[in-house]
């Protein structure tokens, strides 16, 4: 789901942040009344380092999209933010048959979608089971869309869908919904909590207008050249244990800031409430420097640290010369030194060095670490790119090599381009482009080799191994393969992942998942470099945000208050 190029780079400060910071405050559970004379639920200030590229959820690649599509639009089930264990969200219920091929959700009464023009009277009606019939059509037959291709051919009649029915998708009545699969499906279930299968009215689509039932709503007029607010619901559909109308915050600021430097900073200073992505050199001068502020009780900040599900990885264009060679390929791996990239670049900010397969280690129950990567050796690297037709890198292509622009990408990058020069004597052209720009390029085959990361859509092996699934492949080299942007095609690999796909087992999924992530450490289509772990800084005062692997943000339970006398430790 979520492409990465990872972005810092210089930024001004020459703005307003969209809430106007504010001294926020310490947490309490949700079930607990919310008090008007100690809270402060305002607005909440996140910074975000690229804009988002889209607001329509069957679109959504990016992170900054995904975060603030979740805000506005709901799936009918979500994760949850804990355990991420599937849960209700506009489904209440849901019955799977015993041959894993019909999925039946009850639809909780009384959901509404947001006030909007595009509704008679401007007033959101109900969300009903024609409303989630609508949206799976919309899907299949946009079929350039992300969310297409992780329901494609699943759905019973859906495979070359362009109007009328799908006799797989039927709405029962107005609250309860069928779907019916041509064959038992992992994926399919997870889908259904992700922002891109949210329910979204025919009304909205037609006119244009980014409505959903989320906790927060939309206005363009609210936008600015450095930042998106998203407004309260008054109208959502979720109460707290004691009757209190959700969300508890007035609005949620998107800030849009570039470099990590400039976001730390603004967060000392109380204009920011989150930040993730902190410069790796300047954690430990954060904590040393004022340890006070994370010792005093209650402390000022907090400090998270979580692997992620996440891994960065180098996309080689396995579709045109040279890396149509698996020589070439695995000599390119054992040639790039991670450990390297991980202790001298990103400062230790990692879980670890890519030594293993795709899948990263935060998945529960997944042996990451029996993947036995390519070991770093010069040797045999030379050796390989020799027996490729290329001793000492004589006679090697020119190669085009995309990072993204921000400082943390690029200084990866030139590290790449520096070992690859030393230890294979090729030397590979940067450039420093956008993500839109690389998407496109990879889309059109004008790239041999882009640097990037993949954020697990949902907790299984699966989100990052369907990155090298040969459907996805287009036949021109000049039409998208997204998400498979390595353009890889192997039949022995495409047939372990199809099968793991529609094994519903957990334990034998894994096990088929294991063997097809052993092939790609094999055979080389993409080089992990490093599994990404996540440090964020919270202002003390914001109450109940749960942090999690998947870099989900849950804010409908999100409190601000007031800042507590604090005993200074000693």
């Amino acid at each position: 789901m979520k492409k990465i190029v990872l972005s810092f780079v210089v930024a001004s400060f020459a703005f307003l942040l969209s809430c106007g910071g504010g001294e926020h405050s310490t947490s309490e559970n949700e079930d607990q009344n919310v008090e008007s004379n100690n809270v402060d639920n305002t607005c909440l200030d996140f910074a975000i380092t690229e804009k988002h590229n889209t607001l329509d959820p069957i679109k959504v690649t990016s992170v900054a999209s995904f975060h603030i599509t979740s805000q506005i639009y709901e799936p009918l089930l979500r994760f949850n933010e804990k355990d991420l264990s599937l849960q209700p969200l506009i489904a209440e219920s849901w019955v799977i048959s015993e041959d894993n091929l019909v999925y039946t959700f009850a639809l909780k009464k009384g959901v509404h979608f947001h006030d909007n023009a595009c509704f008679e009277g401007g007033k959101g009606r109900e969300l009903k089971a024609s409303d989630v019939v609508y949206t799976f059509k919309r899907i299949y037959s946009e079929k350039s869309s992300y969310a297409y291709s992780l329901v494609k051919n699943i759905i019973k009649g859906s495979e070359n869908y362009t109007e009328g029915e799908i006799v797989g998708l039927k709405a029962i009545d107005d609250y309860n919904v069928e779907f019916t699969l041509n064959k038992p499906s992992s994926i399919f279930i997870n889908v259904l909590a992700m922002v891109n299968s949210s329910i979204v009215p025919k009304e909205a689509i037609e006119k244009n207008a980014n409505v959903g039932t989320g906790p927060f709503t939309y206005n363009k007029g609210n936008d600015t050249e450095v930042a998106i607010t998203l407004l309260k619901n008054k109208n959502y559909h979720l109460s707290d244990k004691k009757g209190n109308k959700l969300p508890y915050l007035e609005s949620v600021a998107y800030n849009y800031i570039k470099s990590g430097q400039d976001q730390l900073d603004l967060f000392m200073a109380e204009k920011l409430d989150i930040i993730t992505g902190i410069p790796p050199e300047s954690i430990k001068d954060i904590v040393e420097s004022q340890i006070a502020d994370f010792q005093n009780k209650p402390a000022k900040y907090v400090l998270g640290r979580y692997p992620e599900i996440m891994t960065s990885y180098l996309k080689l264009n396995t579709a045109i010369a040279p890396f149509n060679d698996v020589k070439v390929r695995q000599a390119f791996g054992m040639a790039i030194n991670k450990t390297k990239i991980v202790d001298h670049v990103l400062k230790g900010e990692a879980y670890s060095a890519g030594e293993n397969g795709i899948v990263p280690s935060a998945i529960k129950g997944y042996d990451f670490s029996s993947i036995v990567g390519l070991e770093y050796s010069l040797t045999k690297a030379q050796q390989l790119l020799a027996d490729a037709g290329y001793p000492n890198g004589k006679g090697f292509p020119a190669l085009k090599f995309a990072t993204g622009k921000g400082n943390i990408s690029l200084r990866v990058g030139l590290e790449i381009q520096k070992q690859l020069l030393s230890n294979l004597n090729i030397n590979v052209e940067i450039s420093a482009l956008t993500l839109k720009e690389i998407t496109e390029m990879n889309g059109k085959s004008e790239l041999n080799m882009s640097l990037g990361g993949w954020l697990g859509e949902f907790p299984d092996p699966t989100t990052f191994l369907t990155l090298f699934y040969g459907e996805h492949v287009s036949s021109s080299l000049e039409e998208s393969s997204f998400p498979n942007e390595t353009r890889y095609q192997n039949t022995k690999f495409d047939a372990i992942f199809k099968e793991a796909s529609e094994t519903v087992d957990t334990k034998k999924r894994y096990e088929l998942c294991l063997i097809a992530d052993q092939i790609l450490a094999t055979e080389v289509p993409g080089i992990p470099l490093w599994y990404h772990e996540s440090y964020q800084l919270i202002q003390s005062v914001i109450q109940d945000y749960q942090p999690n692997s998947m870099n989900i943000q849950y804010l409908t339970y999100v409190k601000i208050k007031e800042a507590p006398v604090v005993e200074v430790a000693q």
